[in-house]
Formats: C-alpha cells, sequence, structure tokens
C-alpha cells in the first residue's frame, strides 16, 4: 500500500492511457491510504519487529578479528561472498546464510588465527602478525626474552639523550652539588634542581646515586666521583650564582669525563672494544709554534710490568714535508753540544744556556732510548723502546706542524701477558703517568688476567656512561634480568623510573612479561609452576572467549574451556598448542559467529546490557565493544539514557566510526569494493592505475570518516565545498596546491567539485568502460539520492542503440528514445538528472568536449520544465529536494541499524529523525542517537 500511494501520488499511476482518476478519487484514495497507514504505524509503534537470527557478515568478522586479536589478516577474503536484503544491506538476517562451506571457512581461518598466537601464563593470549606454529621451550623463552628486550627499547627512546645531544655533564654536577650542600645553597629537592635548570629529573636522580656512593668500585668512574666529592662546600654570596672555584673544578672534572667520549663516532669507549696488542697506536700531535712534544707512556698506575713500547719511525712534519726525527735530533744534540762550549758559564750565560741545557738533555735521553731494551732484547737500533710510567719530552725544529710516532707494545718481551699501558703525545701540559690518563685507550694482551682485570675495572665506565642511544637503550632493555632493580647508569631509565612516563596499561603489560620471563627463563617450566601456570592460562582463555562471545561466561562454558585445555595436555600437547584448541573452539562458536539474544519468551522484550552493547558496537564499529562499552553493560550503567547517549557520541568520534562510512555509505551509495573496481576501458583510460582506483576509494572513504566523527551536517552529502585529496588525485582533477601522498581536506567549490556528486569513485563507478552515460548517472541520483525507484524497461523496448542508429550525438539518441511513450515515463526522470554530469568523464575528469570533439552540453530540463546545468544546478536542485532525500537517509540508516527492512511501524520513528534534521540537529549522530534509543533498537521480539 506505500507503493501504490507513492505511485499514485507522483503520478506514476494510473497510466495516462487508462481512465484516469479525478481529482476527488485521487485525494480520496490516498487520504484513505495514508489514513490506514497512520492507524497501523501508531498501534504497533516501535515494534522491533521480525529480525532472523544474523551471522557476522564478511565485513564484520574482519573488524571483530581486528579488534579481538589487533591483527588484520583478512581472513573473510576467503569467505563466500554476502548478499544484499532490506534495504540494501549486507548485514540483514534474511540473507546470511551459513552453508557447510560457510563451516569449512570458519574452522580454517580459526586455525590460521590460532597459528598467529603466543598463549602465555603472563602476557595472556596475544596475537602476531606473523605465524608463530609450534615453539618449543627454546623458543618460547627466547621470544619472551625478545619481547622484554623490544618492550623496553620503544618504551625509552623516545626520553633518552639521541647521539651528537649534549648530555651536559657539568650541569647535572653542579646540580649534584647544590643538593649535597643545600643548607648552605637553599636547594629544596632534586626535582626543583632538574626543573630550575631544565634537566631530566630521573637522569639528575641517577648522577646523585653514582656519586653519592662507592659503588660500582672502578678506578675509571673515581676520576669523576672522587673529585666531585672533594669539592669544596663555599656557600654562594648569591644562590643565584656558583663560587668561581667551583664552577672551575666542575669544569675540570667535566672536561675529563668528555675525553672519553669524543670524538663521538670514534670515542675511546668505542675503541676499547677493539683494543689489542697486535695493533699500532701512534703517537699523532698538531703544533702551532711549540719547539717540544711530550710523549707520554702511563702505566695505569698498576705497575709497569711488561709495559714496553717499541716506537719507529719517529717523524716530523716541516714545510710541508716529512722529515725522519732521528738524524735531526741527532745533528742537533751535536750542535747543542759544540754551542754549550762557547756560551758563557752560568749564570752569565742566561737563559740561552738554560734553554740549550735542557733541549740537549732531552735530545740525549731520546738517543739513550733508541735500540736500547731495559731487559736486554735485541731490536732494531732506530728502535725507539720506552717504559712505562715514562713522559719523553722530544724538542723539534723551528716550524713543526705534527710529529707522528707509531708505537705498539712489544709482543716478544717476557712480561708481556702483564701488560696494561697507556700513550699519548701532547704539545702542552702532560698528564702523570703513573696514573690512569682521561680520554686515552688502554692497550693489554687479549686473553690474559691482566685484561680480564683491567677490563672488569673499565666496563663499569661504559655501563655508566653509555656511549651512543643504541648502548644507552640497551641498558634500559637490561632491566629485564633485575627484578625491578636499578641498573648502574646515568642516562637510563629504571622500571620505577619508566612507570612515570608510560600508560598503565604499559605498565601492565611490563608486569606480565616479567611474570612470563618468571615461568620460561630456564627454558623447562619447573614442576611447582606447572599447576600456576596452567590456572593462568586458563583464566587468560576465559577472557579472550568472554570477549569474543561479548558477554559473560556461564560456569558450563568455564568447565567446557578447561577440559578442551586439559585434554589437549593430555593428548600430549605442549601447553600452548592445548590453549590454542580452546581459541579455535571460541571463534567457530555460534557466540562468536552470530548476533545472539538470549530472550527465550514470546513477545517484545528489552535486551540486555551486553545484548545492547554489542548492538551498539555493530552498528557503529561492525564490530565488538570495546573495553569500555563492556565495562557500561557490565555494571548495568548502559541501560541508562544519558550513558546510552555518551557512549554513543564518544563511540562515533572513535577512528573505528569509519566503518559507519566503509559499510553503510559504501553500500547505500554503492562505493564499496571500489578500490579492486576493473570495469574500466584501459586502453581507452591508461591513466586509471591501481594508484588512482584507491586514491578514488580513498577520497570518498576519508570524507565519510570526517562527516561521522566531526559531526557534520548530513546535507553536506551533497552540499559540501570540500572533498579530501592528495597530490595524485588533485592533479587527476586539476586542482593546484596539493602536495604529497597524504590525504587533507582541501576546499573545492571553485573547482566544480564537493561533496559525493564531484567524485571519481561516483562518476566512474555510473559510467560505461568506454564512456559516460547519463542514464545510468541519472538512474543512480535517482535511486541512491532521492530515493525513488524506477521500473526496469520493458520486454518489447529495443536497446537504446539500435532503436535510434541515426542519431549523431548521446544526448540526441537519448532524447529519442524518450520520445517512445514506454520509455518516456521514466527517462523524463533519470535522463536530466545525468545530463547535468556530462561535464565529468568516465573517469571523473572535468572535460568541455565529449568523445565526439563535440562542446559537451551539461544542460538539463526537469520533467516540471525547470531548467539547471552542471553540477552547481543539479546540486541546488538535489538540496531542494531535500526533504526526500532526508527521507530515504532516515530510511537507509534505520534499516542499517536494525538490520532489516523497514516496517510500518516505524513511521513514526523516521518522521521525527527527519524533523530533527530539519530543525534542531541537522546531523548524522543525532539520528544515530535518535535510533539508539528507539524502542526498536533496545527490545527484540520473542517468537
Amino acid at each position: 500500500w506505500g507503493r501504490i500511494q507513492e505511485a499514485v501520488r507522483s503520478g506514476d499511476m494510473p497510466p495516462e492511457e487508462a481512465k484516469g482518476l479525478s481529482a476527488a478519487q485521487k485525494d480520496g484514495l490516498l487520504d484513505w491510504v495514508a489514513g490506514s497507514l497512520d492507524a497501523v504505524a501508531r498501534a504497533n509503534a516501535g515494534d522491533p519487529g521480525p529480525v532472523m537470527l544474523r551471522r557476522l557478515t564478511n565485513a564484520e568478522y574482519d573488524y571483530a578479528i581486528r579488534d579481538l586479536t589487533g591483527v588484520s589478516l583478512s581472513l573473510a577474503k576467503e569467505f563466500t561472498p554476502d548478499g544484499g536484503g532490506g534495504e540494501g544491506f549486507s548485514n540483514v538476517g534474511d540473507t546470511l546464510f551459513v552453508s557447510p562451506q560457510h563451516l569449512d571457512k570458519y574452522f580454517t581461518a580459526a586455525r590460521t588465527l590460532s597459528e598467529h598466537a603466543s598463549i602465555m601464563p603472563g602476557t595472556g593470549v596475544r596475537f602476531h602478525a606473523q605465524r608463530l606454529g609450534v615453539r618449543g621451550p627454546a623458543q618460547v623463552k627466547s621470544d619472551a626474552e625478545s619481547a622484554m628486550f623490544f618492550w623496553y627499547q620503544k618504551a625509552a627512546i623516545d626520553h633518552l639523550p639521541k647521539d651528537g645531544e649534549d648530555l651536559r655533564f657539568g650541569d647535572y654536577l653542579l646540580a649534584c652539588w647544590k643538593w649535597k650542600h643545600r643548607e648552605k645553597t637553599g636547594a629544596a629537592s632534586l626535582e626543583a634542581l632538574a626543573q630550575e635548570a631544565g634537566l631530566n629529573a630521573a637522569f639528575l636522580q641517577n648522577w646523585w646515586n653514582f656519586l653519592s656512593s662507592a659503588e660500582p668500585k672502578s678506578r675509571y668512574l673515581d676520576l669523576t666521583r672522587v673529585p666531585w666529592q672533594a669539592l669544596p662546600s663555599t656557600a654562594p654570596q648569591d644562590s643565584k650564582k656558583v663560587p668561581g672555584e667551583v664552577a672551575d673544578k666542575i669544569e675540570a672534572i667535566q672536561k675529563q669525563l668528555r675525553s672519553w667520549f669524543m670524538p663521538e663516532k670514534w670515542s675511546v669507549l668505542r675503541a676499547q672494544q677493539d683494543a689489542d696488542e697486535l695493533k699500532t697506536y701512534a703517537f699523532d700531535v698538531s703544533l702551532q709554534g711549540q719547539r717540544e712534544v711530550h710523549l707520554v707512556l702511563g702505566d695505569l698506575g698498576d705497575g709497569n710490568k711488561g709495559d714496553i713500547l717499541l716506537v719507529t719511525p719517529v717523524e716530523f712534519f716541516r714545510n710541508g714535508k716529512k722529515e725522519n726525527y732521528v738524524p735531526w735530533i741527532q745533528k742537533q744534540v751535536e750542535e747543542d753540544r759544540a754551542a754549550l762550549q762557547k756560551l758563557p758559564p752560568a749564570p752569565d750565560g742566561g737563559s740561552e744556556r738554560d734553554m740549550v741545557q735542557k733541549r740537549l738533555k732531552a735530545g740525549e735521553q731520546f738517543l739513550a732510548l733508541l735500540g736500547k731494551h731495559p731487559k736486554g732484547l735485541a731490536v732494531d737500533p732506530n728502535t725507539l723502546v720506552l717504559e712505562a710510567p715514562l713522559t719523553l719530552t722530544l724538542p723539534v725544529p723551528e716550524g713543526t706542524t705534527r710529529v707522528l710516532a707509531p708505537a705498539k707494545l712489544d709482543t716478544k718481551g717476557p712480561e708481556i701477558e702483564f701488560a696494561s699501558a697507556q700513550w699519548k703525545a701532547y704539545a702542552d701540559s702532560p698528564p702523570d703517568p703513573h696514573w690512569i690518563i682521561p680520554g686515552v685507550i688502554t692497550i693489554w694482551k687479549r686473553g690474559t688476567e691482566t685484561q680480564k682485570r683491567v677490563s672488569g675495572d673499565f666496563s663499569p665506565l661504559h655501563q655508566m656512561f653509555a656511549m651512543n642511544l643504541e648502548h644507552r637503550l640497551n641498558s634500559v632493555a637490561g632491566n629485564r634480568y633485575r627484578s625491578g632493580k636499578p641498573g648502574n647508569a646515568i642516562y637510563y631509565y629504571s622500571d620505577e623510573q619508566l612507570s612515570k612516563f608510560i600508560s598503565a596499561d604499559q605498565a601492565a603489560y611490563l608486569k606480565q612479561m616479567h611474570e612470563d620471563w618468571r615461568f620460561v627463563w630456564n627454558k623447562v617450566v619447573p614442576k611447582n609452576l606447572e599447576a600456576e601456570w596452567d590456572q593462568n592460562v586458563l583464566a587468560h582463555l576465559e577472557a579472550f572467549s568472554a570477549r569474543a562471545w561479548r558477554r559473560p561466561l556461564t560456569e558450563d562454558e568455564r568447565a567446557q574451556i578447561a577440559a578442551i585445555y586439559r585434554t589437549g595436555i593430555a593428548g600430549e600437547l605442549d601447553r600452548e598448542s592445548a590453549a590454542r584448541e580452546v581459541l579455535v573452539r571460541a571463534l567457530v562458536a555460534p557466540a562468536f559467529l552470530f548476533k545472539l539474544e538470549r530472550g527465550t519468551e514470546a513477545g517484545i522484550q528489552t535486551l540486555a546490557a551486553h545484548e545492547l552493547a554489542s548492538r551498539l558496537s555493530f552498528f557503529l564499529w561492525s564490530s565488538i565493544p570495546d573495553r569500555e562499552l563492556t565495562a557500561k553493560a557490565a555494571d548495568g550503567s548502559l541501560l541508562q539514557p544519558e550513558v546510552l547517549k555518551a557512549e554513543t557520541l564518544r563511540m562515533l568520534k572513535d577512528p573505528k566510526a569509519a566503518a559507519l562510512g566503509r559499510e553503510f555509505a559504501a553500500q547505500w551509495f554503492q562505493f564499496q569494493g571500489f578500490d579492486s573496481y576493473s570495469k574500466v576501458d584501459g586502453q581507452k583510460f591508461p591513466e586509471f592505475t591501481p594508484e588512482l582506483r584507491k586514491d578514488f576509494h580513498e577520497e570518498i572513504t576519508a570524507f565519510f570518516s570526517h562527516l561521522i566523527r566531526e559531526n557534520r551536517p548530513v546535507l553536506e552529502i551533497l552540499s559540501a565545498d570540500y572533498t579530501f585529496l592528495n597530490e595524485r588525485l588533485a592533479k587527476h582533477y586539476g586542482i593546484p596546491g596539493v602536495t604529497g601522498e597524504e590525504f587533507r581536506q582541501v576546499p573545492v567549490g571553485t573547482h566544480a567539485r564537493g561533496g559525493l556528486l564531484g567524485m571519481g569513485a561516483i562518476l566512474t563507478r555510473t559510467s560505461y568502460p568506454h564512456r559516460t552515460s547519463p542514464v545510468l548517472r541519472g538512474n543512480w541520483v535517482l535511486r541512491t539520492i532521492l530515493g525513488t525507484p524506477t521500473p526496469p524497461p520493458p520486454n518489447n523496448v529495443p536497446k537504446l542503440d539500435d532503436s535510434v542508429a541515426a542519431a549523431k550525438s548521446l544526448r540526441e539518441r537519448l532524447e529519442r528514445h524518450r520520445a517512445d511513450r514506454a520509455c518516456s515515463g521514466c527517462h523524463d526522470k533519470i535522463d536530466p538528472l545525468g545530463f547535468a554530469l556530462e561535464g565529468f568523464d568516465p573517469i571523473g575528469r572535468l572535460r568541455t568536449q565529449d568523445d565526439a570533439g563535440a562542446a559537451v552540453d551539461d544542460s538539463a530540463k526537469a520533467r516540471d520544465g525547470r531548467t539547471f546545468s552542471g553540477i552547481g544546478g543539479l546540486k541546488t536542485v538535489l538540496i531542494e529536494r531535500n526533504d526526500e532525500f532526508s527521507a530515504l537517509f532516515c530510511r537507509k540508516l534505520l534499516g542499517y541499524a536494525l538490520g532489516r527492512s523497514v516496517l510500518p511501524t516505524d513511521k513514526q520513528l523516521l518522521e521525527m529523525m527527519k524533523a530533527q534534521l530539519h530543525s534542531t540537529d541537522s546531523t548524522l549522530a543525532g539520528a544515530v542517537v535518535a535510533i539508539v534509543q528507539s524502542r526498536q533498537f533496545q527490545t527484540r521480539r520473542g517468537e
């Protein structure tokens, strides 16, 4: 009767050739039908109607698996395609059949998914993008260890100093000094000092722990720790100023400490890892006018057994040339001896005599060490032999710019296994060779007890001051072995410090990973932990099943889960494989695959809270409820109108609400699956590439996601003056000023675009492979935008090309075709709407000429005589017919939400939604809330 009413109102019936109704008869008939329908609607308003038991659609299955597991494997692509029903959507129960083939596919998908799962007593059921398969104890341990390693690195990386970043040693040393002497400096706390100086509070705490302790023991660390502890406690006259003596000494400590790290790429900390007695390490120093060089050979302060160095050749650079030092110093010694004979004796010889004597002494000392081994071994006469501790000063000629002397430990010496030495050349102020020389590599013989001892002394420096970001990350990742105890490092975070900037969920997951490690660190689960392992895993499996089934479990279901798990173990499956059997069972259960609602009594019944939550989430997200919605269902608050409305609005703003665009809007406007659309003539339109096709799909998807999440007016589907573009699609449309791959909102009102009608996906879908079609496009507008159905053409009507073959243009052919009275009834309504879009070619580009080279005519004349042209004119016409569009929108949205055809009993709800769109709230959210709060949505009819 509703269809009869519409046909009579529109004038389609009775047909023109039949004896028509008088005006009074027509009005009487329409009034009677309307009154009868209204009476039925009022009497049964809000009836939820019959809804068949529904399985998940293929799309809902993939969305649900994504949200349940965190991985997107697109398993439903192997399923039988869904059909459409009701108001044209795939989620209608009447069309969602289940065949034996479906069951096979569901079992295969569940088995595949289970092989991507790790199931542990701490972290529980976790899914991974890659297939894990059966894991032995060693792999389980390795995976648990790796998971913690990468978790720590990911948690810490954005909060650690990057390579090349100033580590501000001096600032941290000063802040610690202020805290140590807080009674004089007035420091309130380490946190306050950190904030005042712009320092990291955690790092400052680590600095304080290091400086105020004697552990870990290391002479290398003592180079920093001891002089800091000896800083004077002089009270500053001004709390903002630091005493000069303190500042100077902190600067010296900082300089010493930095020497181990500079230059960063080849720092001592890095080079020390590869040091051994077989390599040559040169004395090498540049000069700027100095007349002497100091070769320092240090014994590390641990004795000089084996600390013998062979140096050859000694060379210097002067006037851009390299010269051998030995001949020059030999000659210089001779000249200095002769000069002393001529100079007056002291004190009359004055400073000149002192200078010559000093140079002569240094030269003679050098020559005395040539070819002379302190242990009496034979060496080359030109080899300089040095024994630590020693500072050997070399006079150099004027103009010398560099001295170079390759050196290596004497590996043939009888005490080489005890060797541990440092050496370096200095132009000024040589350090004490009797102690560790800051910033200089230590050379030893590998594999000796000396190397182990000295390396053990050096390692704490490396651990405390990691040399780069990678090592700092590794320091934090080392927490996985520390059972919550902090490590020895400065630029590092303990678990407690990490907890200050990670989320509660991250902290909980870290705790769970440590729980896993407690079970698997020894590879084989200890017998005394097996029962605890099983108890924990069963709890995780129950939680997974409850989330998959969207409701709490019954005691019988818990028993079934335990029985499947224990049967697997008894059948000699490993514990993880036994748990995977439970996952398969959960994923093929009707409670997962179907939208079950448990009412058993006849008549209309209110949904339980968990059932309402499931309806809401599948409506808005095409997926399962999230934790927040589940919690509202669990405590019953979701049944309160204000809570239900708040949850609905929250969910619409969630990124997952994009599914409403991808499913509801895509099926309504028929662009679903356009990302794989292939019905374009590739030879005629080579521009239609897979990338462009993907862009078309992304444009329309992004548009509807924006409309939903930003709660825009529904009419913007037609009236919007913007769209979403990236550079490639903008160029295709001829729109300047868009660069890059990322899609963004772009104003396009001045480019004959904006809203749905100007989108390439729609314009391409409503064209033939090789040409445009005003009929296809007009019919799409008429049916999809205005909700006006058109009947199929009569059987006796010839094809368009056969009936009007003599016509020169497509417009002329259509006009001749419409002259046939059997065709005109539909084409008078369809063709004008399609002609207005002739300004777009078959792949959505603007054009001014058609395929024949003639000027495009996008003018149109409606059935009522009104004329309009182009997409702008069509938009105006459609916006003026917003009443029809709004009615269709309400009908479509309600049918999609309820999963059934709209019924006469829905009339009042539809009218209320439509009135709302035209008054107080014209947004999609307003219509959604109206549906969610309706009796139809919150109840079910029991049979």
